[in-house]
């Protein structure tokens, strides 16, 4: 979900500051690869009206920093299971300053944000199904599994569908977690999206693991 595009600052002596003309360099080189994940299948996962226009009203929402600021804004290629169960992306922000990136990442810390997710996913969602299902959607914090920097943070959102099948009631859980940090000027997240069970924690924390350590190569 690029509308979840968010990260926490941390204040780090001796990276070189990127400049406009490095930043999308910079970014692509810390994203998640086929090679990350190789028994997955890659697919294209460009930016779309809609996502950008996702991305602004949440921003707006909870007060982060327009994307209209950011020197670059990347997303990987999407990465997924033959069924579908399981898809994995990741994002990454480049903004003009280590200042700007902690304005953002305070903004979608406060509790407001998480409001702000929630109106927007049930918002998206409206009209999606048919009025006959129960949707019910709940975004929430957890622990990061994202360890050796500042500051990180992990949001789970899932979605819970029950339809009637022959009488009976059959419910289809989606869930979508992100997490991600900050390193520099780097805005950093990765996507996680299942069905039926929740991301393995294990998984994210050596994606996770990765990135940063692609982050600090390509920053250093």
């Amino acid at each position: 979900m690029t509308i979840l595009a968010v990260a926490a600052p941390v204040a780090l002596a001796g990276l070189r500051t990127i400049k406009r003309a490095d930043a999308v360099t910079v970014a692509n080189a810390i994203s998640i690869r086929h090679s990350d994940v190789p028994t997955l299948k890659q697919q294209s996962n460009p930016t779309t009206p809609a996502s950008d226009t996702s991305g602004a009203a949440l921003t707006a929402c909870a007060g982060g920093v327009p994307a209209s600021k950011a020197f670059a804004n990347t997303q990987s290629p999407a990465f997924v299971t033959a069924n579908d169960s399981l898809t994995i992306s990741s994002e990454t922000e480049i903004l003009p300053s280590v200042a700007l990136v902690a304005t953002d990442f305070a903004a979608f810390e406060r509790p407001l944000a998480l409001t702000c997710l929630h109106s927007l996913l049930s918002k998206e969602l409206g009209g999606e199904f048919p009025k006959s299902d129960k949707v019910k959607t709940t975004v929430a914090r957890f622990p990061s599994v994202i360890s050796g920097v500042g500051k990180s943070f992990g949001l789970r959102f899932a979605i819970v569908v029950t339809v009637k099948q022959g009488g009976k009631s059959v419910s289809v859980a989606v869930y979508d977690d992100v997490v991600g940090f900050a390193y520099g000027q780097a805005e950093v997240t990765l996507n996680v999206q299942t069905t039926l069970t929740p991301p393995s924690a294990t998984l994210e924390r050596s994606l996770g693991a990765a990135l940063l350590k692609r982050a600090r190569t390509a920053l250093g």
